[in-house]
């Protein structure tokens, strides 16, 4: 077996010596416990890649009594995924580019990740979806992993919740990541069409659960590039549909679409935060990732070559993703 000392990526034909992806040199890996790192700590990575490459899947409970679903996988300091909407735990770990990221940081830290309720594979769940209801999701989750000293990563929507968290928790939260986030919901930006937002609303109720992706394909337009893999977007359109049915879907969409103009809370975030966007960003503009970056005492933007609004599945990406959090982090 050899690996990649750069993307950590694994071959098992022996005859190979160029990493296909980025040209490096492979290095032999040998198949031993942690006493392998002595001989070649450049391996550190790799070998760590393959201890963690098994996420463990276990529940908590909130307390509104909703049974929540969580991943953890890895080793080192905590990091928490905070996303709501369009994740299921099973089948982001099938797809090698979706695990891809998390795969990498598990490298260094412990990934915890989670399905919110109502959502992939948490309880099912029928009231409404807001803020409050976020709140205590992760407030669960951080509570069964003993989180005194977590960073928060929120992706997209998942930035406001762990904002405001972070406000609300500073005992348990040390720093704060931001990709792809916003402090302006849907109402507060220029160029909002409530006919538009309703009659996306009416397509979700009636196209979400049926075999046919192409009503799931309006929302994975505005996540992925068109010349974006095709098996990813099969794959991307499955999740979503697996993730909630119908009227779940439909519900938790309109709850994040009636935010309206949250800057009081970014402005009040007093951990360090580190603003992740992709410049070509072709969900939620970078001009909102400028704009969390100039509200957020101390914050640092970092913006990357990308128009994919979930996150990162190009290596290339993902490898700037990882080293960008690595600095902030470490």
């Amino acid at each position: 077996m050899k690996s990649c000392p750069q993307c950590h990526k694994i071959y098992t034909d022996e005859t190979m010596n160029f990493c296909l992806d980025d040209g490096a040199k492979l290095l032999k890996t040998f198949e031993r416990d942690e006493s392998a790192t002595a001989v070649l700590p450049e391996l550190a990575p790799t070998l760590a890649r393959i201890r963690n490459q098994e996420q463990n899947i276990r529940f908590c409970t909130t307390a509104d009594g909703v049974n929540i679903a969580y991943a953890v996988t890895g080793a080192g300091p905590l990091l928490v995924r905070v996303l709501g909407h369009f994740t299921h735990l099973e089948m982001e770990w099938e797809w090698p580019d979706l695990r891809y990221l998390w795969e990498r940081l598990a490298n260094s830290y412990t990934v915890v990740r989670y399905d919110g309720r109502g959502i992939g594979l948490s309880d099912h769940y029928d009231g409404e979806f807001t803020e409050e209801t976020r709140q205590l999701d992760l407030d669960a989750v951080l509570k069964q992993v003993s989180a005194d000293d977590a960073t928060l990563l929120g992706i997209s929507e998942g930035g406001w919740t762990a904002a405001a968290y972070a406000n609300q928790h500073p005992d348990r939260i040390s720093r704060l990541i931001l990709y792809g986030a916003y402090c302006q919901g849907a109402h507060a930006r220029s160029g909002y069409d409530p006919e538009e937002d309703e009659a996306l609303v009416t397509l979700i109720r009636k196209g979400w659960g049926r075999d046919t992706p192409a009503f799931r394909q309006v929302i994975t337009s505005t996540f992925f590039r068109p010349d974006a893999d095709p098996q990813l977007i099969a794959h991307f359109n499955e999740l979503q549909r697996m993730s909630a049915d119908p009227e779940t879907a439909a519900r938790y969409h309109m709850s994040c679409h009636s935010r309206g103009d949250g800057r009081e809370v970014f402005e009040q975030v007093k951990v360090p935060t580190l603003v992740l966007h992709c410049r070509d960003d072709l969900a939620v503009s970078s001009e909102q990732g400028r704009l969390l970056a100039s509200i957020i005492p101390g914050a640092h933007l970092v913006l990357l070559p990308s128009g994919t609004h979930y996150f990162p599945t190009d290596r290339e990406v993902v490898g700037k993703v990882v080293a960008a959090i690595d600095r902030f982090i470490q």
